[in-house]
């Protein structure tokens, strides 16, 4: 949803946004439920067979509703933008499902990758709101908080310091992207939140020096996920495309 609404930003093609809005809608009806017949859908699965007929995986992501939430946002800023709000799915009734899901939300993690997912989202957040988006403001100081927290616990059990035989790249190469969002919000804004940071900002160039190492490629927890662990090191090294929410002229 998100590739497709940055080349329909990128492209001034709003065929892409109505795609990724088309996605949305399936997505949001294939992977939430309503707890009890009759109300709203309020839980997600995690996993849903290829065919979407039957949950792989029952339980809820940590941060799907959230994810769901600000991708909505954004795909409605676009469509907007590109003066088709209008057509349908307007994705109203989705968003608004969403944020009831993520009410008093628990963001924090400390997995490298749901990090960097929070400090993505953040960074998005930041971008809509500049664009004009109305939402809840606390929600960007609320990820923010809950990033801090998990990415000092994170760097105290000092893992890149392991052998790559007991890391993922990918995960960890979460983590970088979201520094560089983080690096991003910085050059926006001088919010003092943001200056907490400042210690962990250097992880990022040993996460990518590490994993741009060949010695380190020829680890298989990296031969095993090699796709994923390709794209995430290209993202890492080039974010523009996944960070940057372009405005279409």
């Amino acid at each position: 949803m998100h590739a497709l609404d940055q080349v329909a930003r990128v492209a001034h093609q709003p065929h892409y946004n109505a795609w990724a809005r088309e996605l949305a809608q399936t997505a949001y009806h294939a992977f939430t439920y309503a707890p009890e017949p009759g109300e709203p859908p309020q839980r997600m699965v995690w996993k849903m067979s290829i065919d979407l007929t039957r949950p792989q995986v029952a339980a809820m992501g940590q941060h799907d509703p959230l994810d769901g939430y600000i991708t909505n946002l954004q795909l409605r800023a676009t469509a907007a933008r590109l003066q088709q709000a209008a057509d349908e799915p307007g994705l109203e009734e989705e968003t608004q499902a969403y944020s009831a899901m993520i009410q008093n939300g628990d963001w924090a993690t400390t997995d490298p990758l749901g990090l960097g997912s929070l400090l993505s989202n953040a960074y998005r957040l930041q971008q809509l709101r500049q664009h004009g988006v109305v939402f809840d403001r606390a929600l960007i100081d609320d990820l923010l908080r809950a990033a801090l927290s998990g990415l000092q616990y994170y760097a105290r059990r000092d893992e890149l310091r392991q052998p790559a035989a007991y890391r993922l790249a990918f995960r960890e190469l979460g983590l970088s992207i979201g520094l560089h969002a983080v690096n991003r919000m910085q050059g926006a804004t001088h919010d003092a939140q943001l200056n907490s940071f400042k210690p962990y900002l250097p992880l990022l160039d040993t996460i990518e020096a590490f994993w741009l190492d060949p010695a380190q490629q020829q680890s298989p927890t990296w031969t095993e996920h090699r796709d994923i662990n390709g794209v995430m090191l290209a993202t890492s090294l080039a974010p523009d495309g996944f960070l940057e929410l372009y405005l279409p002229d």
